[in-house]
C-alpha cells in the first residue's frame, strides 16, 4: 500500500499539475468553441465524427451525393490533424500546443465572419478542424488522457473512479476522479459560456476564445522545456 501512495504521488509533480490545469482550461475552450455549430444554421454536435458518420451512411442510402460529398469532405477536415499532429511530434520540432491555440483563435474568427448562407454541414468544418487539432495535441495529465472536446468517456471515467475510491478508499481512484471531473466541469463551463455570451454577442463572441487560449500559451511558457510532445 505504502509503494502505491509513493506511485500516486510520484505523478503529482508541479509539471503535471500545470499539464492538469492547462486541460482544464482546454476543455474550457472545447466547449466552448462547440456552441458555435448548436447555436447556428447546424444545429448540431461539432466536436466528434459519429453523428456525422452515421448521417452519411443515410445520405449513401438516399443517393444524395452532393450533401455526401460535403459530409466526406467533412470527415478529411477532422483526420488531417490528427494525421498532421501524429506525424509531427515523431518528424519535426513543431510545438503543436502552441498551434492549436492558434487554430483554436483562428477559427474563433472565422466562425464569426462565416456568411450564412451556405450549406448546412460546412458550419461544422471550423468546429471539426479546430477540435481535431485540440484534442490530439492536449492529451491529458498524472498519466490519464482525457478528450477535451466532448464529455461521454470522462464522464465514464469519472463515475468509476468515484465509485472505485467510495468502495474501497484508493487515494488513486481520488486523484483519477478529481482531474476527469475537473476536464468535465471544464467543458460545461465552456459551453454555458459560450451560449450566454452568444446570447449578448452573436457569432462575435466565439472570437473571445483567444482569452483562455493566452492564458494558455503562457502556462505552456512557464515550462519552456515543454515539448508538446
Amino acid at each position: 500500500m505504502k509503494s502505491k501512495a509513493v506511485e500516486i504521488d510520484s505523478r503529482i509533480t508541479p509539471q503535471a499539475k500545470r499539464d492538469a490545469h492547462i486541460h482544464y482550461i482546454v476543455a474550457f475552450c472545447g466547449g466552448f468553441l462547440t456552441v458555435f455549430p448548436l447555436e447556428n444554421i447546424v444545429k448540431s454536435f461539432g466536436s466528434s465524427q459519429t453523428t456525422h458518420l452515421i448521417e452519411m451512411v443515410r445520405l449513401l442510402i438516399g443517393k444524395d451525393w452532393f450533401e455526401l460529398g460535403l459530409r466526406f469532405a467533412g470527415v478529411l477536415i477532422f483526420a488531417l490533424p490528427i494525421f498532421f499532429v501524429t506525424y509531427a511530434k515523431e518528424h519535426t520540432k513543431i510545438n503543436v500546443k502552441y498551434l492549436a491555440l492558434l487554430v483554436d483563435v483562428a477559427m474563433g474568427f472565422l466562425m464569426w465572419l462565416m456568411p450564412t448562407n451556405w450549406p448546412k454541414v460546412v458550419y461544422l468544418y471550423p468546429t471539426f478542424f479546430a477540435m481535431s487539432l485540440q484534442w490530439s495535441s492536449f492529451s491529458g495529465s498524472y498519466g490519464y488522457a482525457a478528450s477535451t472536446n466532448f464529455c461521454t468517456n470522462n464522464f465514464k471515467q469519472t463515475i468509476s473512479a468515484l465509485t472505485e475510491y467510495f468502495c474501497n478508499g484508493k487515494n488513486e481512484f481520488k486523484l483519477k476522479a478529481q482531474f476527469y471531473g475537473a476536464v468535465l466541469a471544464g467543458y460545461y463551463l465552456g459551453i454555458f459560456a459560450g451560449f450566454k455570451l452568444f446570447e449578448k454577442l452573436g457569432n462575435f463572441c466565439f472570437t473571445l476564445v483567444t482569452i483562455p487560449c493566452a492564458i494558455i500559451a503562457v502556462l505552456i511558457a512557464t515550462f519552456p522545456k515543454d515539448s508538446a510532445k
